[in-house]
């Protein structure tokens, strides 16, 4: 099951934009972290370029117009400027200060090198104030005076460090911040595609096309999908429509010549004229006009229950009788294929519905159990009364019924491949549907081929009395 649904996330649109997005996101945020990272160690690191550059001007002065002048030119050219102040400090052969520039913040590096000290090495001298770090370095000049340049920077490592742990902290923050950017733009991204696949996830199960998509009016390509797909359906609902009309007009118009028909060859049969290849014939003309009658009734009553004008004479009917009649409808049609039909139905259950067009329903269920039933098989009757419905079921074992078929099987003048073998006209189930529906109630089917179906009607509670 988990990897079935990891199976089906991988798979879904919606993941792979979120995840898309997330990672763009996501790089892109490391990116400008680790180029800032870099770019921050860099920038420490730049102290000694400073340091050097001051140390050589400062010994250029001194050369040259004696220790006075690196004190004007400290003064003159270089004064106190926040983080990127170079402190200068003359010292003797001996060790002992012969100048210093801003001798306040000297005292707080006490421990800065003043005797033999190895020239050119630099030097890392914490201050004894604050947490900051001198960085210092000495030069020897012709005379044998030391000349030292620092620079006050904060902990280096520290400051990295403390980097380090925020850009870790930020990028946890990056990825939730992707991940959940990215999950909400895919959800609002795909939910017109969502609405879509409702509204034929709805179609496909009832079978009504008159459902629509919600249009947005945002004018973007899955808006415009969603225009298309309603002129679609649209389309598809006026065909429908068109071809059930024109069914339920030509039904009706051929009823009353048919029954013409019907009624002339019976008058023709109560003569004595005629040969008996004539009568014959004439019984063969009502059978036919019998068979093409009952489809056209069947059509015209699908059509009546379909759009609710169907009419109903309510009344109490004991459910148990009523399979009693179905049963004995079928008992000679269950002897010849030696099928058993067993009744489970206690004698206290009624309905209120129509007497005549739930034994319809009935017999249409039984007759199909029969049907479609191998020879010495079985049909099982059954009624219970549920807490909000009556549940009246039919049970064979039987040939079954697959599973591509099992929702077309309600369609008018559908027939598997199965059933051709078999006399019929494909609407005792559209019948049954529609007669259903018309009580308010519903039918559902469960089958497993080669072991049989089961049909199963369900009545609400309110239609229930006793």
């Amino acid at each position: 099951m988990p990897s079935n649904f990891l199976s089906q996330l991988r798979s879904s649109l919606a993941f792979r934009l979120t995840i898309w997005y997330a990672a763009s996101f996501i790089t892109i945020g490391c990116a400008l972290s680790l180029i800032s990272y870099f770019y921050l160690a860099s920038a420490v690191r730049d102290n000694r370029k400073l340091i050097q550059s001051r140390l050589k001007e400062a010994a250029s002065a001194v050369r040259t117009d004696g220790v006075d002048a690196v004190g004007r030119l400290m003064i003159e050219k270089y004064p106190v400027h926040g983080g990127r102040t170079v402190f200068i400090r003359l010292l003797d052969s001996q060790g002992n200060v012969r100048f210093q520039s801003y001798p306040e913040i000297w005292e707080e590096f006490p421990t800065a090198p003043r005797g033999a000290v190895a020239v050119g090495v630099w030097h890392y001298v914490p201050s004894t104030i604050d947490r900051d770090v001198l960085e210092l370095t000495t030069m020897r000049l012709p005379n044998g005076d030391l000349l030292q340049a620092g620079k006050e920077i904060q902990d280096r490592k520290e400051i990295l460090e403390h980097y380090r742990e925020t850009i870790i902290g930020g990028t946890c923050g990056m990825i939730l911040i992707g991940l959940a950017g990215g999950a909400w733009l895919a959800y609002r991204a795909l939910k017109p595609v969502r609405d879509i696949t409702a509204a034929t996830r709805s179609i496909v199960a009832t079978g009504n096309v008159e459902a629509r998509v919600p249009e947005r009016g945002r004018g973007d390509e899955l808006d415009g999908l969603t225009v298309l797909f309603n002129q679609m359906l649209a389309r598809i609902d006026a065909l429908i429509t068109g071809m059930r009309n024109a069914l339920d007009n030509v039904a009706h118009d051929l009823r009353t010549p048919l029954t013409r028909l019907r009624g002339i060859a019976e008058m023709a049969l109560r003569t004595e004229e005629g040969t008996e290849p004539q009568r014959e014939a004439l019984v063969s003309c009502i059978e036919e006009s019998d068979r093409i009658l009952a489809l056209l009734n069947r059509l015209m009553d699908i059509s009546e229950a379909e759009t609710g004008s169907m009419r109903l004479n309510v009344e109490p009917i004991n459910v148990a009788s009523l399979i009693e009649e179905s049963v004995d409808l079928y008992d000679s049609v269950a002897e010849e294929k030696q099928i058993a039909i067993a009744v489970d139905c206690p004698p206290e259950i009624h309905i209120a519905g129509d007497h005549a067009r739930m034994r319809q329903v009935l017999a249409n269920l039984v007759d199909n159990a029969i049907k479609y039933n191998a020879a010495s098989g079985h049909v099982w009757i059954s009624a219970t009364l549920q807490e909000k419905s009556v549940a009246i079921s039919v049970r064979d074992d039987g040939c079954g019924i697959l599973p591509e078929d099992r929702t077309r099987i309600w369609d008018r003048l559908h027939r598997s491949d199965r059933a051709r073998s078999q006399p019929g006209l494909g609407l005792g189930l559209s019948l049954v549907r529609a007669i259903v529906s018309a009580h308010k109630g519903h039918v559902d089917v469960q089958s497993i081929p080669g072991q049989g179906a089961v049909f199963t009607v369900l009545l609400p509670a309110h239609l229930t009395i006793g």
